[in-house]
């Protein structure tokens, strides 16, 4: 299987994905926000839509599925509690389903916190690379926000429980490539962490065309949603101790809100 990114460069910074499986042809469409472009890039790859797959309900995610199916053909799916916000959907899927990507497959696990309903994508790459398309759970040194229907401790609940213990290989492949301003808030809290400082200098000497995807190796290192051990985190958030690393996340969650 190939990941095809499709980054979009608008307002949101999108980045939409094609799930290619070479030898059948046929691509599943992730979160496809511009039609145009995920279409086109379907063609570009000599590949059929087949699925469109939404990791939640928010608007810039799944709003353009009617449009994906009337161009394609393609079958609608998304997590089953969102069913009662979206429409016309052809599969409601749960934690631990698997879909078929022609001759391979993918696995749905439930990431609540961003949204109640949210799920991430897991599957193995060519040469057997580990990866997930993480919709606005998690993003490259950062997570999403929790305002629009989520709950802040579940998604603390969420990125300790599923994402921190995935192997520091696996490719993260986030729904928006927020990954420069995440790296700016990182080092206003953590500002002697070297990994971030060296991305963040690093990332200013490309053009930002091509978004750099990280690990979760990466992650640990300069995300501070992973950090909430780090001395230097808690002693800059000022917490009254003992702070838990509950008490932490939320603590950068309400501080990156406001930033």
């Amino acid at each position: 299987m190939r990941v095809v990114p499709i980054p979009l460069r608008n307002a949101f910074d999108h980045v939409n994905y094609l799930l290619v499986c070479d030898a059948a042809k046929v691509a599943i469409a992730v979160d496809p926000y511009d039609v145009e472009r995920v279409a086109g890039e379907a063609n570009a790859q000599g590949v059929t839509i087949t699925s469109v797959v939404n990791t939640h309900e928010h608007w810039d995610h799944a709003g353009k599925n009617a449009e994906m199916k009337a161009r394609t053909g393609a079958a609608v799916m998304a997590p089953r509690a969102a069913a009662g916000t979206l429409e016309g959907l052809d599969r409601l899927l749960e934690d631990g389903d698997m879909i078929s990507v022609g001759a391979d497959s993918v696995t749905v696990r439930a990431v609540p916190g961003h949204t109640m309903a949210s799920i991430a994508i897991f599957g193995e790459e060519e040469g057997g690379i580990p990866f997930v398309i993480s919709g606005d759970t998690l993003f490259g040194a950062g997570v999403g926000n929790c305002g629009y229907g989520g709950h802040a401790p579940t998604l603390q609940e969420t990125i300790s429980g599923v994402f921190a213990s995935l192997a520091d290989e696996t490719r993260v492949y986030p729904g928006h490539d927020y990954l420069k301003r995440n790296l700016a808030f990182t080092l206003t809290i953590e500002p002697g962490n070297a990994a971030a400082c060296a991305l963040a200098s690093a990332l200013e000497s490309t053009d930002g065309t091509a978004p750099h995807f990280t690990t979760i190796g990466e992650e640990r290192a300069i995300n501070l949603f992973l950090r909430t051990g780090s001395h230097e985190v808690r002693t800059n958030l000022e917490l009254p101790a003992p702070a838990n690393d509950s008490d932490v996340f939320l603590a950068i969650r309400k501080r990156r809100d406001h930033w």
